[in-house]
C-alpha cells in the first residue's frame, strides 16, 4: 500500500458538504453490483473515559485514537486475537492523553502504514512519547489543514480538520471523521466542543446513521442543535462509572428517538453490510 507521505495533497473544500471535494486517496477493491464488497466491522472499546475505535473491512484496518497509556496493550491484544497484523491508517483526533496515550505502544508493536493528525503541537508527556515513536519508526504523519478523503474497500472516509490555527483548548482541534458504507453513515466527533461544533453545523449535511458523541457525553450550548442536525438512529458515548455522560445529552438523544449505547457497559461491536446495521454489546 502506498504511504500517505508519498501522496501529493492539494485540498480546497470544506467538510461534509455532500462529501464532495477535499483530497482523495483510494485503496478500494472491485465492488459487486450493489457497490459493497465487504462488511464494515467496528469495535468501540470499553476503556473508561477514553476513545479508541477500530474499523476493519476485509484485510484493511483503520484505528481512530488509542486511549490512555495503559490502553495500548488492550488494543494490541484485541488485534492479535482477531489476527489483525497491520493498521493501514492510524487517525489521532487530537492530543489529549485519553486519545493519544496508547499511541507509542501501537506504533512500537504493530506495523502502521499511515498516521493522520491535526496540525498542532502539545507539550504533554504523551505527545512527546508519540513523537519519539514516530522518529523511531521513520513515520512522517500527515498533519491535516484541509479535508482529506480516502477509501478502505468500499467504505469512504472523510476527515475534517479544524478551521482555525489556534483554539483555547485541545478539544476543539479535534479531527472529525465521517465514514460512508453503502447506505450507512458514521460520524466520529472526537472531543469537539462548542467552537468546533459550530464549524460543523455551518458545513451542513450532517445527517448520519450513527454518532460517536463528542467529548464523552459532555453537554454544551451547541449540543442540541448538533444532535438534531445529525438525527442519528444510534449513538455511542465513551464514558465510565467514574466519569459518566451528562443527563442532558441522553435526554436530547432520546427525544430524537436515538438508541444510545455507553462503553461503560462493555465493548460496542457494530456490523454494517451497507444496507442494514447491527450492534452488539
Amino acid at each position: 500500500m502506498i504511504s500517505i507521505k508519498n501522496v501529493i495533497i492539494v485540498c480546497l473544500s470544506l467538510f461534509i458538504s455532500n462529501l464532495i471535494g477535499g483530497c482523495s486517496y483510494s485503496a478500494s477493491k472491485v465492488t459487486n453490483e450493489n457497490g459493497v464488497k465487504d462488511n464494515l466491522d467496528i469495535v468501540i472499546f470499553k476503556i473508561g473515559k477514553a476513545d479508541s475505535i477500530l474499523l476493519s473491512m476485509g484485510d484493511q484496518t483503520v484505528l481512530i485514537d488509542t486511549g490512555e497509556d495503559e490502553d495500548g496493550e488492550e488494543i494490541i491484544d484485541y488485534m492479535e486475537k482477531n489476527k489483525i497484523t497491520m493498521i493501514d491508517y492510524l487517525i489521532l483526533t487530537h492530543f489529549d492523553k485519553d486519545h493519544v496515550g496508547g499511541v507509542d505502544t501501537i506504533l512500537n508493536e504493530v506495523e502502521v502504514l499511515n498516521v493522520i493528525s491535526p496540525n498542532y503541537e502539545s507539550d504533554s508527556k504523551d505527545y512527546k512519547k508519540y513523537m519519539v515513536a514516530l522518529e523511531d519508526h521513520d513515520i512522517a504523519p500527515l498533519k491535516l489543514t484541509n479535508v482529506f478523503i480516502f477509501k478502505v474497500g468500499t467504505a469512504q472516509f472523510t476527515i475534517d480538520p479544524p478551521r482555525k490555527d489556534t483554539y483555547s483548548g485541545d478539544n476543539d482541534y479535534s479531527l472529525v471523521i465521517s465514514v460512508e458504507h453503502g447506505k450507512n453513515r458514521f460520524l466520529f466527533a472526537g472531543d469537539a466542543e462548542e467552537k468546533r461544533l459550530t464549524e460543523l453545523i455551518e458545513s451542513g449535511n450532517l445527517e448520519h446513521t450513527l454518532l460517536k458523541v463528542p467529548h464523552h457525553g459532555r453537554y454544551n450550548d451547541k449540543s442540541t442543535e448538533f444532535f438534531t442536525l445529525i438525527h442519528p438512529k444510534y449513538a455511542v458515548i465513551t464514558s465510565s462509572d467514574k466519569n459518566p455522560e451528562e443527563k442532558e445529552v441522553i435526554d436530547v438523544l432520546k427525544q430524537l428517538g436515538t438508541e444510545v449505547y455507553v462503553t461503560r457497559n462493555g465493548d460496542i461491536l457494530i456490523f454494517s453490510d451497507g444496507e442494514s446495521l447491527r450492534i452488539n454489546q
